[in-house]
Parts: C-alpha cells; sequence; structure tokens
C-alpha cells in the first residue's frame, strides 16, 4: 500500500490540520494560503502539529502528484514542484519569506 495522508503526524490526532490540508490547498483557494500563516505560528498544539506535518513532508517527500491530489484536489504537475511550493510554504510560515507562494 502506498502512502496515504493518515501517515501526516499529528493526521490521527488534529481535525484542524485535516482541514488545513483539505481547504488551504484547494485549487479555488490555494492562492490565498497566506491568511493561514498566523495560525501557522500560533503557540498551541495545532499550530506545533502543522509545522512537524510540513517538515515531514519536505523531508520525506512520500506523496507523489497523483497522491497529492487525492488529498487536496491541486494538480501539480511534478513532485518537484509539489515539494518546492512546500518549502516557500514553510519559507513563508517559518522563515524569513514574506510574500506567501504563488501556485504554480
Amino acid at each position: 500500500m502506498g502512502w496515504t495522508a493518515w501517515d501526516i503526524p499529528g493526521w490521527h490526532d488534529d481535525p484542524r490540520l485535516r482541514e488545513f490540508y483539505k481547504n488551504a490547498f484547494h485549487p479555488e483557494l490555494i492562492d490565498d494560503i497566506g491568511v493561514y500563516r498566523a495560525e501557522a505560528r500560533a503557540e498551541d498544539d495545532h499550530a506545533a502539529r502543522l509545522r512537524v506535518s510540513l517538515d515531514y513532508l519536505l523531508e520525506r517527500r512520500p506523496a507523489s502528484v497523483k497522491e497529492w491530489w487525492s488529498l487536496t484536489r491541486y494538480s501539480f504537475r511534478s513532485e518537484d514542484e509539489l515539494y518546492a511550493y512546500l518549502q516557500e510554504l514553510h519559507d513563508h510560515f517559518y522563515g524569513g519569506r514574506a510574500e506567501a507562494p504563488i501556485a504554480p
């Protein structure tokens, strides 16, 4: 069996985490993903799980573009494009990137 979202750390425990991935990356909403920055930087358990989940995705690169589409309904052309976008998002949420990434 391949990768599923249930492999993301915190997925079982945090319904808000599941809603983040399903909503923030939705094709009609993805260009507004920057609105989640404050949520990602909050000092609570959900924000900690969100960061751990993004770190996991970037470190392991477990999802194919097909699996990502199944989760979010957003289609990336390649895994490199997907993970480059996630890196830009991580940099916006937790690093020095001021502007939110623009989805390809």
